[in-house]
């Protein structure tokens, strides 16, 4: 049974995960020598499943290659936008409807410009053809239209996962899988300040852009998390948990939902706009716990608390010594290659190496938390091995 300031610390948490914004957790934590039965997951990884998605390239613009917008409908809510930008160079201007969210992902995530902005979208079938309107004014202050014809209904064929190319390559690795796509008409066209540009297929044979409906995306992000901490299980049995407060002020709850021999199963939630649960499994290996297998299922912190069985989100698997596979859903094993652990105290550190497929292997992710203090400070870095 967990101590009543424990029980005071989660009823707080729980406060903070139903309203769905950061919690003040008035408790001081004890002084206390890291132990190693201490767990922080050390990925920062993000998983969301949109109910619409549009990308178009543009072969004619100085600066930009692409225009590219993310639609999730939410209960009682507007929908949530995020338009996005994209250079010539490969980075990625971010553009949200939704300040907090924007706040909270400028605050972790590195490597990428965030603004807030309003953003319009609707979306219509005519004679069972999508159509869309996306308008938003950009980072620069330009006024981006774009008009959406779909050329014929979305179909799976045009779907499936996707390569991104060189976007973002120093700030993520996406794996991104598309339900059922359509290609653009000859009606579709963006205006930029009423400048008109054609979309243009990145390479031969290649759409000039696509509308998805029923889009995944699952991302291991660049970044960086302070974790303080504030509560500690008394013992590893169900019911007991770790609590810590990021530089933001969000709460991180890990609560251990089953004990099977050494191995756990941990469910993390949080107050982060930016961050989803996650389902954790580690094993207990001597006095310490060693990660497993990580799933980030997209649930906010205020969306229920039973989280949705597998395959569903983005899963880590790390269950086969120097070797890792991440999968989307029921589509297993879409990147693997392999997966190192070091520890040089105060660094605990992970580095997973894609070898499959090619494009993933100028990826490489970086994963440590170093422990200074009563903070763990976690570091994530994408880039070339």
């Amino acid at each position: 049974m967990a101590s009543s300031r424990n029980r005071i610390v989660l009823m707080l948490l729980a406060v903070g995960l139903l309203i769905g914004g950061p919690s003040w957790i008035p408790v001081t934590p004890p002084p206390r020598p890291v132990g190693p039965l201490e767990l922080v997951q050390p990925f920062l990884i993000t998983y969301d499943r949109h109910e619409h998605h549009v990308v178009v390239f543009l072969a004619d613009h100085p600066d930009y290659s692409g225009i590219e917008a993310m639609i999730t409908l939410r209960r009682g809510q507007p929908p949530l936008l995020r338009a996005i930008i994209k250079l010539h160079d490969g980075s990625q201007i971010d553009h949200f409807n939704d300040a907090e969210l924007a706040r909270g992902w400028a605050g972790i995530f590195t490597g990428r410009q965030t603004v807030v902005r309003p953003i319009h979208f609707e979306v219509r079938k005519v004679h069972g053809l999508p159509r869309l309107r996306l308008r938003l004014t950009s980072y620069r202050g330009e006024d981006i239209d774009l008009y959406f014809e779909a050329a014929a209904p979305p179909s799976p064929e045009l779907g499936g996962f996707i390569n991104p190319g060189g976007s973002s390559q120093s700030a993520s690795l996406p794996l991104m899988w598309a339900n059922a796509s359509s290609a653009p008409s000859d009606a579709t066209v963006l205006t930029i300040d009423e400048v008109p540009f054609a979309p243009g297929g990145p390479a031969p044979g290649v759409p000039g852009g696509f509308y998805t409906r029923d889009f995944h995306i699952g991302v291991f992000r660049a970044g960086h998390q302070a974790l303080e901490l504030l509560s500690a299980p008394s013992r590893l049995e169900a019911g007991e948990y770790w609590v810590y407060q990021d530089q933001l002020g969000n709460s991180h709850l890990y609560e251990i939902l089953t004990v099977e021999g050494d191995e756990l199963t941990i469910r993390k939630t949080t107050t982060s706009p930016a961050l989803t649960e996650e389902v954790v499994t580690a094993e207990r290996v001597g006095e310490r716990l060693e990660l497993r297998s990580v799933r980030a299922t997209g649930r906010r912190g205020y969306e229920g608390s039973a989280h949705p069985p597998p395959p569903a989100g983005l899963t880590l698997d790390l269950s086969t010594p120097g070797r890792f596979s991440v999968s989307l859903g029921e589509h297993a094993d879409l990147v693997t290659g392999t997966a190192s652990r070091e520890e040089h105290a105060p660094t605990e550190g992970w580095t997973l190496e894609p070898v499959e497929p090619s494009w993933a292997t100028s990826r490489q992710v970086t994963a440590a938390v170093t422990r200074r203090g009563d903070a763990d400070l976690v570091d994530n870095e994408i880039g070339e091995p």
